[in-house]
């Protein structure tokens, strides 16, 4: 994984967690899990308006884009954090949510475009 990749990655966990906090979630527990051909997100809150889960899906489900990939992710936490999701709309292949007893889950599928079986590179 490259040093720009894990830039990006940190910074979609910057942009979910204050996306969150702004509509007034407090308890949010947020997983990453970096697999050979998937980055997913994985977001838990107790739970969730109705009106913001259908927001979150209306931005994430954009296309990824490759000018957005190389220059635009740059952008992530410069703008309006409600807005921001936009953007990471562009860095995010696909959304899937569930609800248990406890929880609402929303995970963030971010489909790995350049395999490498090396580490970081820093």
């Amino acid at each position: 994984m490259s040093k720009q990749e894990i830039k990006i990655i940190t910074k979609i966990v910057r942009e979910l967690t204050l996306f969150f906090m702004l509509y007034g979630h407090h308890q949010i527990g947020i997983e990453t899990n970096y697999e050979s051909d998937k980055v997913t997100f994985t977001v838990r809150l107790n739970t969730i308006d109705a009106d913001v889960l259908k927001e979150v899906k209306q931005k994430i489900s954009r296309e990824r884009e490759l000018e957005i990939e190389t220059y635009g992710w740059e952008l992530v936490g410069d703008i309006d954090s409600k807005s921001g999701l936009e953007i990471l709309g562009h860095l995010i292949d696909d959304l899937e949510t569930y609800e248990d007893r406890e929880h609402v889950v929303l995970t963030f599928i971010r489909k790995n475009r350049y395999k490498s079986k090396k580490g970081p590179r820093l």
